[in-house]
């Protein structure tokens, strides 16, 4: 290519950023006086975006400041009325949000970062990054060089439009139409302030990121293209978010042959046990959050939690949020709904998670997972943060246990099954001290169904029949219900529980302060979050209610 052509390229890449800074301008202008957008912009495209070091600085904005997790908690089937009185001021952000949450209604400070209107739009601002960085590499005169960027950028447009479909429209069902109002899918930079945009279906908006998973996969980044992984879609992350996406949508092989790239397939052993050498065990006890090995203290566990250097941490995202706050308020956790390292798990054995209760607040019992920091705006305040992991390495072997269920391979899945327990339990009540038993601790599938007892003829699979489970045997519906019930454990406090309540048609019995109760069955349009009314203004069709 010469030269006049190379400057022509990049005098069009000059012009497309400028019209783009002048819509940011004219959007603060929008904002500032009163008026909010559905769909925000860059923050960063002032920012002529003609080399690789500049798009590698703009995706870093490609993934959400805010996070689904003390709004989902609130809203799932494993909360409750606490007993005492609330630390918190009925009037604070994150009472309001949570009572909202509890009561399943729409939230009255929707503004706020952990409100459903928050993370909407946190989301679409974390898009139009995605959209402004792929247009500037595809005006790129050697795009073939920022192949990573792009596979990051089209992953990260990706996960965004994956979470908010997963929350704001009806649950994708593999095999039905999924014609369901579905999110907009936004592939282009916004140039105007007044765009327009439409709900297509779920089934469109599964397809569309498909293709864009498709085409990162081609080109994954390595971990030394980042000065962080952890705060890049890596290849760990993104194979894991990929295992994630083809598991809701059903293609289970699809789950099996991705996370297999991770962590090899366990080779059962003596005793139907995984060898502690087995390769999926070393990978296990590398990966896996340590909470055998972090101790006791309450600052300890945090720190470890949240470091981006804990090879737990597959994707972490620094959020404005108010979740650290939000285990001190009324509807949440307690004793009973907490895996506490005093409870014994399916093996037999004690969890080796961390509890933890505050003395101010009787009945609030949590794990210590989030820190809250301080963005400092002034010399007497700022914005409170917490880091959020929105994809760690358990979720591997978790996400091929689902799967290997699905297609019947129930010895599989009980090698799987034993990897991660090995990880998650003690032979007595003092981890992180306790140890493993090579014999007693180890799971068969009688075991698994022993452990359901009677609860197999009657639960929310054969009830609501979520993938057709009213015609599965005792031993894939015994399967199913642990896979569940272990996935609720290791994923308590992050609003995890709320996507299988979704996918799974599991209802939610949530008692008042005053006595009453209500019931959120599957069939009720308050599971999905609404669409925030800005975007409804714009002409999007909001959720029924």
């Amino acid at each position: 290519m010469n030269m006049k052509a190379n400057m022509s390229i990049i005098m069009k890449m000059k012009s497309k950023t400028n019209i783009a800074a002048a819509f940011a301008f004219a959007l603060c202008l929008l904002l500032f006086s009163g008026c909010e957008a559905f769909l925000d912009t860059v923050p960063d495209n002032r920012t002529e975006l003609d080399t690789d070091e500049k798009i590698a600085r703009l995706l870093v904005s490609a993934y959400p400041q805010a996070n689904y997790a003390s709004y989902a908690n609130a809203m799932a089937d494993d909360v409750t009325c606490r007993t005492g009185t609330s630390v918190v001021s009925n009037t604070s952000n994150q009472y309001i949000m949570n009572e909202d949450a509890y009561y399943w209604r729409e939230a009255r400070n929707s503004t706020h970062n952990d409100s459903p209107t928050g993370f909407w739009n946190n989301c679409y601002k974390a898009i139009a990054t995605v959209n402004h960085a792929l247009e500037a590499i595809e005006a790129s005169p050697n795009p073939d060089a920022l192949r990573y960027r792009r596979s990051e950028a089209l992953l990260c447009r990706a996960f965004s439009h994956f979470l908010l479909v997963t929350l704001f429209a009806k649950p994708y069902i593999p095999e039905e139409p999924n014609d369901a109002p579905g999110i907009p899918y936004v592939d282009k930079p916004e140039t105007e302030v007044l765009a327009t945009y439409e709900r297509k279906t779920v089934g469109y908006v599964y397809q569309r990121i498909e293709e864009d998973i498709t085409e990162a996969l081609k080109n994954l980044p390595p971990e030394s293209e980042f000065k962080v992984p952890a705060y890049h879609f890596t290849a760990k992350a993104a194979l894991t978010f990929a295992s994630r996406f083809y598991l809701y949508k059903g293609d289970f092989e699809k789950v099996v042959e991705l996370t297999t790239q991770l962590v090899p397939l366990p080779v059962r052993g003596t005793f139907d046990n995984v060898p502690a050498n087995d390769p999926a065990n070393t990978w296990a006890a590398t990966y896996f959050a340590a909470f055998k090995s972090w101790g006791t203290v309450v600052n300890d566990i945090l720190t470890a939690w949240r470091l981006s250097e804990s090879k737990h941490n597959f994707l972490l995202a620094e959020n404005y949020s108010l979740l650290y706050r939000s285990r001190e308020c009324q509807y949440g956790t307690v004793e009973s709904t907490v895996p506490a390292n005093t409870k014994t798990n399916v093996t037999g054995g004690y969890w080796s998670f961390r509890v933890y209760s505050l003395s101010s607040f009787k009945g609030c019992f949590y794990i210590p997972k989030f820190s809250e920091y301080m963005h400092m705006t002034s010399s007497t305040g700022g914005t409170p943060y917490v880091m959020f992991p929105f994809i760690r390495a358990e979720e591997v072997i978790l996400n091929r246990v689902e799967a290997e269920i699905h297609l019947g391979r129930l010895d599989a899945a009980i090698n799987d099954f034993n990897v991660y327990y090995r990880q998650r339990s003690g032979d007595r009540a003092s981890a992180p001290a306790a140890l493993y038993n090579e014999s007693s601790m180890v799971l068969s599938i009688q075991k698994v169904k022993d452990f359901f007892g009677s609860s197999l003829n009657a639960n929310f699979l054969t009830d609501y029949n979520a993938y057709n489970a009213g015609a599965w045997d005792e031993s894939k519906l015994a399967m199913m219900l642990l896979l569940l019930e272990t996935r609720r454990s290791e994923y308590v406090h992050e609003g995890v529980r709320w996507f299988d309540v979704l996918r799974f048609k599991i209802p939610a019995h949530h008692k008042f302060m005053d006595g009453s109760e209500d019931h959120l069955m599957p069939d009720d349009p308050r599971r999905q979050w609404q669409i925030p009314e800005t975007a409804v203004k714009f002409g999007l069709e909001p959720n029924e209610r």
